[in-house]
Parts: structure tokens; sequence; C-alpha cells
């Protein structure tokens, strides 16, 4: 019979270890420390800002305008062949945490959340970020899809892993597209037009088909999983 003491320091190591066990049922995980989606049929796609919320803004163009209309091009490349739900469909002011609760009532989806960057002047192009291992190859089929559309890449992050709240929190694959530089010239002047706004929601469809069609194969190896806690409000860059 083990002492005491072996029994509890067991009971520990089991529940540190079940902590880091991905599932919650049906097609969720807590922590996305898996291969990525295959066969999915729900794509949650969520337009950022919104209502009193304009984000950035920058050379006549207001991003929660320009992320609601890709996001609805987006929904219009995906239907029929896929259940589309929409974060939000109007000038509606959604919080980050529920945006999160939306998108993680649902088993066997991706969500995708719709953005447009600002920074140095000198930067253009399209960026996607991830932070899940299970996300990790629908950010960089959306990344090479959108970096294929965009006729100005420069000084841009490209792919990169970020812990923020809609990459972090949501119990399914998610990852954030931030899809020109608003503060850049080149790029303010093509996202004003419809036609490169349709060409965005062009390439992000074509990566979610392909992610649903062959899930990670091709994508070369997965990040390791990091066990982070959710990210919240007060996070540099929640």
């Amino acid at each position: 019979m083990k002492p005491p003491r072996a029994i509890a320091l067991a009971a520990l190591a089991f529940g540190l270890a079940s902590c880091q066990v991905i599932s919650t049922g049906g097609g969720r995980s807590v922590y996305g420390d898996r291969p990525g989606p295959k066969g999915f049929r729900t794509v949650i796609v969520d337009a950022g800002h919104g209502g009193r919320d304009s984000g950035a803004h920058a050379r006549g163009l207001v991003e929660k305008q320009l992320a609601l209309d890709i996001s609805k091009r987006l929904r219009s490349e995906l239907s029929p062949g896929y259940r589309v739900v929409m974060v939000r469909s109007d000038d509606q002011f959604v919080d980050l945490d529920e945006r999160v609760r939306i998108a993680s009532r649902y088993a066997d989806a991706v969500l995708i959340s719709i953005h447009l960057n600002c920074g140095n002047r000198s930067r253009s192009g399209p960026e996607t970020y991830y932070w899940r291992t299970d996300s990790y190859s629908l950010a960089r089929r959306v990344q090479q899809q959108l970096a294929a559309a965009s006729p100005y890449e420069s000084g841009n992050a490209g792919l990169v892993r970020r812990r923020l709240r809609l990459t972090r929190n949501p119990t399914i694959p998610c990852i954030l597209v931030e899809g020109g530089y608003l503060t850049s010239s080149r790029d303010a002047k093509i996202l004003a037009t419809a036609s490169y706004r349709e060409r965005l929601a062009e390439a992000i469809a074509r990566a979610v088909r392909e992610q649903s069609a062959h899930g990670d194969a091709g994508m070369g190896p997965l990040p390791r999983p990091i066990y982070a806690p959710p990210s919240r409000a007060g996070d540099a860059r929640g």
C-alpha cells in the first residue's frame, strides 16, 4: 500500500495532466493541443469591432465598416457549402468575451475573425494570427492565400502566433485576420474598392475549403502546444 504522501502526489500529477487533456466534449478543445480540423461544415465569421467601437480609422476608412463588408462577402463565398454563423451582421457592438462565448457554442466548427490593421505607414499587406496548435494549418493556409491576393507586401508580420482572446479562448480552432494596413497609402487605396475586398473574401474562402478537405496535410509539422491561461481584458493585447 502506498503511503498517503505518495498517493497525494500521484493524484496531483494526474490532476495536472488532466488539465491538459484537450476534450470538452463534441468537437471542442480547451487548449487546442491536437491536429487541425478536417471535414468541418460550420464557419463562425466574426466581423471585428462594431457599434461604439469603430476600430482603426485612417485615410477616410473605418475598420468596423470594412470588416463587416469583408465578412459578408466571406459568408456569400462559403454559402451554401458551409453553415455560416455571423457574430454580427450589422453595426452592432459585441464584447470580445461574448464573441468567444458565441463561437464556443459550436462543435466541429472554426472561427475566423476579420480585422484591418494600422501602424507604421511603410507596412502593408495582410497578417494572420493564431495561438492554438489546432489553428496553425488554417492560419497558414489563410495567410498564403491572402499574400497571393495582395499586390503589396512590405514589412508586415505575415503569420503570427499571438495569444489574444479570439485566438486563445474559444474552444474551437480560431484565427484572426488583419486584411491590410489602413495606414498604408497603397493598402488603403485598394481596400477602399469592393473588388479588392471581394478578392480577400475569396482568398479566405479558398483556404477554408482547403483546410476542410485536407486538414493538416501539406502544412508541415505542427507547432508545440502552449498551455497558457486564457487571455483577459487586462492583458497587453487582449
